[in-house]
């Protein structure tokens, strides 16, 4: 009996075809409410869809489920607790954004250095002016807050531009392109050092107001932070705070709280009027390489999985850790 995939993940003919080859039955649907109606649900033993789809009142239908895989990279919205009661795989995108959120890193960080926001300002007005305060990331500290991929991606990029990385994990072993690496105990010591402060540790228990008021007191009065990851790492009411009082430089934000709740930040939002702030609509992982990067993740697993290989399925995520 072939087995079944459903996913309101876009495959390719060809991928598809390929699937035929290894047993495996795809049907894709267009959107993720197709696939919630759809009676296949019932029989399959993979769906490749996003947090809001995985949740228990869906997955109570899947009687046949054995894997699930988001196209995406954080999991922590998803029921890890409720695939480990049901001995169902979890894996993720993890991997496959690491460089185009690199890239997103550092052209957030070259606006913040290069008033990218004031120009545009400028240009806009038809003023031929250059804003002050203008300077090189030749010779700054880039702290990360994590040493994974994304963050190796980053630093790796950063060595270019000439800048010192530190970065920061659980254990403090080296990693490559960091010159630095501290542990989490040892992270005030890290932020004091940092002109930039960039974070791309996933949202977990323990990572939750990561950076609260002590953190924030370590900081330069000229750093910056850039967060690609999840707003609520940071104490958010803090981080305003020092933003909208100049306690730190600036700041160039593709998360918030809010944002994570709605799915929008609201115009309301007060993060909207602070002039020393770059935001982004939580595109970091965006770009022509996304897609094809997840679906090889996607095309690796599916082949190990129909041939009984579970071991090497890439990106098993934990159901305790959260990540």
């Amino acid at each position: 009996m072939a087995i079944k995939l459903l996913s309101s993940f876009k495959l390719s003919a060809d991928h598809i075809k390929e699937m035929e080859k290894l047993g495996v039955q795809a049907i894709v649907f267009d959107r993720g409410k197709d696939l919630a109606q759809s009676e296949e649900v019932e029989n399959a033993d993979i769906i490749i869809s996003d947090h809001r789809m995985l949740q228990p009142e869906f997955l109570e239908k899947c009687k046949n489920l054995k894997w699930v895989h988001v196209p995406h990279v954080g999991i922590e919205r998803l029921p890890m607790q409720y695939f480990k009661k049901r001995n169902i795989i979890v894996t993720n995108a993890r991997g496959m954004a690491g460089i185009p959120i690199a890239e997103h890193i550092i052209f957030t960080m070259l606006m913040l250095a290069r008033k990218g926001k004031k120009l545009v300002e400028n240009q806009i007005a038809h003023q031929w002016k250059g804003p002050e305060g203008v300077f090189n990331l030749y010779g700054k500290t880039a702290g990360l807050l994590g040493t994974g991929d994304v963050a190796t991606e980053t630093a790796k990029r950063l060595k270019a531009f000439g800048m010192k990385t530190l970065g920061v994990n659980t254990t403090g072993n080296p990693v490559e392109y960091f010159d630095e690496v501290y542990t989490t105990e040892n992270i005030n010591e890290f932020i004091s050092q940092s002109d930039f402060i960039i974070c791309t540790v996933p949202l977990t228990e323990k990572t939750r107001n990561m950076i609260g008021e002590e953190q924030f007191r370590h900081m330069k009065e000229t750093a910056y932070i850039v967060n690609i990851s999840r707003a609520a790492i940071f104490d958010e009411d803090v981080l305003y705070e020092y933003l909208k009082n100049k306690k730190i430089a600036g700041a160039a934000l593709d998360v918030f709280v809010e944002e994570f709740e709605l799915g929008y930040l609201p115009e309301e939002s007060p993060f909207w009027d602070l002039d020393n702030v770059v935001i982004t609509p939580h595109m970091a992982a965006g770009g022509d390489l996304w897609h094809g990067f997840s679906s090889e993740i996607i095309m690796k697993n599916v082949k190990c999985f129909s041939e009984n290989r579970i071991d090497e399925m890439l990106n098993i995520r934990d159901y305790d850790k959260g990540y």
